[in-house]
């Protein structure tokens, strides 16, 4: 189930970088493109998280990935509403956001994978 998933997510990283590729070639609409380079973001966290997914069982990596979709959800959701931070002190765009929460979801799932990993041994 694991490499399906990963082979799924490589396919559709594949799929959105070339459709984000081809959109931002054309008259477009800034925040569309940037929704789907959130997503893009998010799915190389996930091919790589994928790979550390091999140290824990069928059933935890059930209810890690529930958990992920939920979180990822969340997480360009509040990129979107974020926009690009004009107007703000501190500029805080989408896309540092959607980098900062998949890198410290990113850290949070690695060590959550050791810990599973060593309780099996």
């Amino acid at each position: 189930m694991k490499n399906i998933f990963n082979l799924i997510f490589l396919i559709i990283g594949i799929i959105l970088f070339s459709f984000y590729y081809k959109y931002t070639g054309q008259e477009f609409n800034y925040h569309i493109a940037e929704f789907i380079w959130y997503f893009c973001q998010w799915i190389i966290v996930l091919f790589l998280l994928n790979i550390f997914s091999f140290l824990i069982n069928q059933e935890k990596y059930k209810k890690w990935m529930l958990i992920t979709i939920s979180y990822i959800g969340i997480s360009i959701f509040l990129a979107y509403r974020t926009g690009d931070g004009n107007g703000s002190i501190f500029v805080i765009n989408g896309e540092l956001l959607t980098w900062f929460l998949a890198g410290l979801y990113s850290i949070i799932s690695i060590i959550y994978f050791i810990i599973q990993h060593l309780k099996n041994k």
